[in-house]
């Protein structure tokens, strides 16, 4: 029988942060395998640097610089289709719930769709967003405010036609 000989402390930093990676990370790359690539690489590359303490924010830009890693390299638009959640985790958004807003989220632009997730997933200013996304301080904000506009027209239609 062989046993794990990971420190406790990864152990528990994955069992308890490897969901909010990758929600975190399927929201800004659109795609599950993507996002449970850039996880498990992400732990990998953290596991190797044990016991070397990493903060739940350092894990969270590491996600998002990542993902946009993947998107840059892979240069193909987003499916229609949205990823299946195959897991009932407590605490975790079930898929039903969220249904729309990932909708919502899918329809825009990826580079408005990254600028939002950073901002309000990840909790990163717009200095932190531009300088992961490689962009001005001017076009994180213009994106961030096409992106709501387009979020809150969208959702003024959704509600027009639930109420007919």
């Amino acid at each position: 029988m062989t046993t794990w000989g990971a420190d406790a402390r990864y152990t528990r930093l994955v069992h308890e942060k490897g969901s909010t990676l990758l929600r975190l990370a399927l929201m800004m790359t659109g795609n599950r395998h993507d996002a449970e690539d850039v996880v498990q690489d992400l732990l990998i590359s953290v596991a190797s640097a044990w016991p070397v303490v990493r903060p739940m924010a350092y894990l969270k830009r590491a996600v998002a610089n990542r993902c946009v890693d993947v998107i840059r390299k892979r240069r193909d638009i987003p499916t229609e289709n949205l990823p299946e959640v195959t897991w009932d985790e407590p605490g975790f958004l079930k898929f039903e719930e969220t249904r729309r807003f990932y909708e919502l989220l899918h329809e825009l632009p990826t580079r408005q769709r990254q600028t939002l997730v950073l901002r309000y997933q990840f909790d990163l200013g717009d200095a932190a967003i531009a300088q992961v996304l490689g962009v001005t301080i001017a076009t994180v904000r213009s994106q961030a405010q096409h992106g709501l506009r387009k979020l809150r027209m969208s959702e003024t239609v959704t509600a027009g036609k639930d109420n007919r």
